[in-house]
């Protein structure tokens, strides 16, 4: 679309509306030459009404406001009229200078008014009613706007886009390039700008690979790496060949950066005994240091302290609500019950079909009347609307309980939550940042039950909360694992369940043949070996077969979950082939290599609280405007506007990773699963796909894979401090 981008030059006459957060405004705008302003809309950083703007971009009529221009660049101009020259140096640009005398300036300089000021300054002292203080205003801005200039035309000269640039125009201003000259990795403190994009920086302005800023910068993005696979810490000596390796650093280099960023506190490091009882040195960023550090402190702060409300009998208080609700617990359950009246902090696991939920709405039952409040909560909007459906007590976000905003939690130490008991779902999808500031503002005195399944995959933040927790013995722990009778009816139980404990799925379920008297069965296996074939069979069964036969939609009611974003059974292949077979011709837009329509399913990929739209949520594209780049997503709660810069938010949801499903259940579920997801082929991987099914889940793949999937559970640990810190804390397990 560059090619279509039209430029104009004038002056930004008024502001009708400005977002101070993202710079983005709507203005009206007097372009050179002409009497009647035009209306512009976009981002524009550091501007201000009257000031001289060269914009690009393009023509749009909107349905509403009418023809406006939409900006997608603007460089601060000095205006070339007298008239421009007047307004611009009697605008607020200018303070102290009004139009008297900006005219008096302009009337004695004509057209060379800003050479004049540019090369000459001293001769504004010859022009009545300029006083020195004027004049010193006046030269000390222009220098500033010039600056400005200067600025931008080198954050583009060094491969800064004009986006970027202005990004780091509104942090650094005229600091700009002694900043980045000086240490071009600076700029990662920038939103977007990460490592990569600032070593291109780096080596545009001939800095070395060995470069100590470099080697400071690409230790601390090799750990960020760490995090993203799920590590709150990394060895120290992995670290070191992982970074030389990836970054051709020397390591004596690196040794001294690893050294000066523990004594600028940047780092934190560790001697903790790994499984095999050998030391190893861990190396933190200081934040997942001090959150493990947090959450520990919190967790023995909480046990130690005295309860709001204490029960007494608590035999007599079950029995008492199963006559009530009319239910015998089993001796597991009864025992969940009994620790959760008992303790200040319990932990309840347990797979599908278990009673988790049951248990969960007992307690509410028999806690409810004694402890007025109560919350219950979960990480993910779709978590917590599942736990409101299964138990019929309202659920929030832990975000939303949090009273998060884009400026933070308010809910903390200084303001912590009212609730007496806090009930927690899905707890192994927590990492340890979210955990860290939910403890924070639990009072000591609350009672928290941790309910979750520990052997599904662990959250998709870093950190493996639970399991720590579990593992610590500084808590007590209810292991569910009868499965009831209903549930145990069902395949995708009982195969979750064979998995769980390292054991084939049954397979009896490969054919349709097999249905017992004509039914339809809720688990199926179909092989292939062939990725181009799988592909095909997905394509197939998600728009026809399961349609017809189960009746369900296949655009809301069939998730397609995959272990690998890349390669021909990854998200991105599967979702251009299902986006072309269920939703080819609508109106819609390209963006990053992928087409979003009108019509298309799509997730959000991070939280947004001014939108309050969160990661994981799913919605239908219901507008779009290929010209601005602007889309219209309906949520289950509101349709939500993205503007074209806030695109990355989105991607097409027809199939997505397994990991990205936590929290979340299907009513079908098609996996494809063969020896091209070696790297992910893992026994809580295979199990988290199966539980996301409720009503149907068809695998479509090798027996070979499965049986790899199933016998590997070695990969899933995650290196952490969390044990560590639980320990440092408490003398012997207390459980």
């Amino acid at each position: 679309m560059a090619e279509d981008l039209v430029t104009l030059v004038g002056t930004l006459e008024k502001i009708l509306y400005t977002n101070p957060e993202n710079g983005f405004l709507i203005a009206s705008f007097l372009i050179e030459n002409s009497i009647r302003p035009v209306t512009v809309k976009g981002i524009v950083y550091n501007t201000m009404e009257h000031e001289s703007l060269r914009l690009k971009g393009y023509w749009e009529n909107h349905k509403i406001y009418g023809r406006q221009f939409s900006i997608r660049e603007f460089m601060p101009v000095e205006p070339s009229s007298e008239e421009g020259m007047v307004r611009y140096l009697s605008s607020e640009v200018f303070k102290g200078i009004g139009e008297k005398t900006a005219q008096r300036i302009v009337k004695q300089f004509g057209k060379d008014t800003f050479k004049i000021i540019d090369g000459s300054p001293k001769l504004l002292s010859k022009i009545k009613g300029v006083g020195k203080k004027q004049q010193k205003t006046l030269l000390d801005t222009w220098d500033e706007q010039r600056g400005l200039r200067d600025v931008m035309t080198f954050l583009r000269g060094v491969g800064i886009s004009h986006a970027y640039a202005q990004r780091i125009v509104a942090k650094h201003g005229m600091n700009s390039i002694p900043l980045i000259k000086a240490n071009p990795y600076q700029l990662t403190d920038i939103s977007g700008i990460g490592f990569l994009t600032a070593d291109g920086i780096a080596h545009n302005l001939g800095f070395d690979n060995n470069s100590p800023h470099r080697a400071t910068a690409g230790l601390l993005y090799m750990l960020e790496q760490q995090a993203l696979n799920g590590h709150t810490c990394f060895p120290r000596q992995d670290l070191l060949k992982k970074t030389e390796e990836e970054l051709k650093i020397d390591s004596a280099i690196m040794e001294s950066s690893i050294q000066q960023l523990l004594e600028d506190h940047l780092l934190n490091r560790e001697t903790i005994d790994d499984a095999a009882a050998v030391a190893q040195e861990l190396i933190f960023r200081s934040r997942f240091y001090k959150a493990e550090r947090r959450v520990a402190e919190n967790i023995y702060r909480i046990l130690n302290s005295e309860a709001f409300t204490k029960f007494e009998g608590e035999t007599s208080l079950i029995e008492e609500q199963e006559r009530k609700v009319g239910l015998e617990l089993d001796p597991a359950q009864r025992e969940a019950v009994e620790a959760a009246l008992q303790h200040k902090v319990l932990i309840i696991t347990g797979g599908p079909g278990t009673g988790k939920t049951t248990i969960v709405r007992f307690m509410l039952g028999l806690m409810r009347p004694r402890i007025p409040a109560i919350a219950l909560a979960a990480p993910t909007g779709r978590a917590a609307k599942r736990i409101t459906e299964t138990t019929g007590a309202a659920a929030s976000t832990i975000h939303r309980l949090l009273e998060a905003s884009n400026m933070g939690f308010q809910r903390d130490r200084e303001n912590p939550l009212e609730q007496e008991l806090l009930i927690l779902d899905e707890t192994s999808m927590i990492d340890t940042l979210l955990m860290d500031s939910l403890l924070e503002a639990v009072p000591s005195a609350s009672r928290l039950i941790l309910v979750g399944d520990v052997d599904q995959l662990p959250s998709v933040g870093a950190g493996t909360i639970l399991l720590d927790l579990i593992e610590s013995g500084s808590i007590p722990v209810v292991r569910l694992n009868q499965i009831f009778r209903q549930a145990a009816d069902s395949y995708i139980t009982v195969n979750a369940h064979k998995v769980r404990r390292g054991e084939l799925p049954d397979f009896g379920s490969s054919s349709p043949q097999t249905d017992v008297d004509n039914q339809l069965l809720d688990f199926y296996f179909i092989k292939e070996s062939d990725p181009e074939k799988i592909v095909k069979k997905i394509l197939l069964m998600n728009s026809e077969r399961i349609p017809q036969r189960f009746e369900l939609d296949p655009m809301m009611d069939v998730q397609v979950l995959t272990p690998m974003h890349r390669g021909i059974t990854g998200a991105i292949h599967l979702n251009r082939k299902l986006q072309d077979m269920l939703n080819p011709d609508a109106k819609g837009l390209e963006h990053r290599e992928q087409w979003l329509r009108i019509g298309d399913k799509v997730m959000q990929q991070q939280n947004d609280y001014e939108k309050q739209v969160f990661n994981g949520d799913l919605g239908i594209i219901v507008n779009c405007d290929p010209k601005t780049k602007e889309l219209h997503v309906q949520f289950e709660q509101d349709i939500v506007h993205y503007q074209a810069n806030e695109l990355d938010q989105l991607t097409l949801a027809y199939a997505i990773t397994v990991h990205k499903s936590q929290g979340s259940e299907y009513s079908a579920v098609i996996m494809p699963i063969t020896s091209h997801h070696y790297m992910m082929l893992q026994r809580n991987l295979l199990y988290t796909a199966i539980t996301r099914g409720k009503q149907l889940v068809v695998l479509i793949g090798t027996e070979a894979a499965i049986r790899k999937a199933v016998e590997n559970e070695e990969t899933t640990r995650r290196f952490t401090g969390l044990l560590h810190q639980l320990s440092e804390l408490g003398a012997s397990p207390l459980f």
